[in-house]
């Protein structure tokens, strides 16, 4: 049976990437293993060590020798290949203290799905909100997860917001052939779902990445992912500005950094709503 977990990085920031990963395993029943060896979720583990921390937690489930190069990461685990062509500030980055070892036997892979701001602002103008494009996002990795692996499967997934009701968009997305809501609260929404013969379930829980290994390891995943963009992005203007501060992206170093690179992107002829996201 497939256990596959979900989680994001970068729903909140104003600026760099949001990012989705999914992390698969092939297990002998539905229940889920509890993070250890080192996986967790990624807050925990970034705040213990920043990226390199990240970086040996990892290595072993990446498939990939060392150095790990954005680049070589996201042909070999993401969903929607290489999203930077267009972005001037995403070029390559490479990781010495990343890449090697090997997982254990019942892990199968890892996928990403990093949302560019263009995707991002587009996907929040179709919505009306960003709530439903982390879904489909999300949505977007457990598909391929489920077309690469064969059986029955558990998916899980970190709660998105206060959403409690799931079964419409999940129709949307998947288009089962049959739907059974087996849970509707505040800490879990679970569903069983027909998915071209096979037996699917899908489980919304409230902090899943601290509860969940595969969840907290595509936790990590997608952080890991956000920060190599983030340094490609960082690299570009603090060449280019002098004393120019690194920004995390977040709302309010955000503003700042945007106040300071705004003269580069009027130079460059880059509209702000190609740097800036909109939700």
């Amino acid at each position: 049976m497939l256990h596959v977990g979900t989680d994001e990085a970068g729903y909140g920031p104003l600026l760099g990437p949001l990012v989705v990963a999914a992390a698969v395993y092939e297990t002998s029943s539905d229940r889920r293993a509890a993070p250890g060896d080192g996986i967790a979720d990624s807050k925990e583990v970034y705040g213990r060590g920043g990226r390199a921390a990240l970086a040996r937690v990892l290595s072993p489930y990446l498939g990939l020798p060392a150095p790990v190069s954005l680049g070589d990461l996201l042909a070999r685990l993401s969903v929607r290949g290489d999203p930077r062509l267009g972005y001037l500030w995403y070029g390559d980055v490479s990781d010495p203290e990343a890449g090697g070892g090997a997982p254990p036997a019942t892990f199968r892979r890892l996928y990403v799905n990093p949302v560019c701001e263009r995707d991002f602002n587009e996907g929040c103008a179709r919505w009306g909100d960003k709530a439903t494009l982390l879904f489909e996002e999300t949505m977007r990795v457990v598909r391929q997860a489920l077309a690469d692996h064969a059986g029955d499967a558990t998916v899980v997934c970190d709660k998105h917001g206060g959403r409690n009701r799931y079964a419409g968009l999940l129709l949307a997305e998947l288009g089962p052939s049959s739907i059974l809501c087996e849970r509707e609260t505040a800490a879990r929404s679970s569903y069983r779902l027909t998915l071209g013969g096979r037996t699917v379930r899908i489980r919304f829980d409230r902090a899943a990445d601290a509860s969940d290994r595969a969840c907290a390891l595509a936790s990590m995943a997608a952080k890991y992912t956000r920060e190599l963009f983030m340094e490609g992005l960082n690299g570009f203007f603090v060449s280019r500005v002098a004393g120019l501060r690194p920004t995390a992206g977040y709302y309010g170093d955000g503003r700042r950094f945007l106040g300071e690179v705004r003269g580069i992107l009027r130079d460059l002829g880059c509209p702000e709503d190609l740097f800036v996201r909109a939700r």
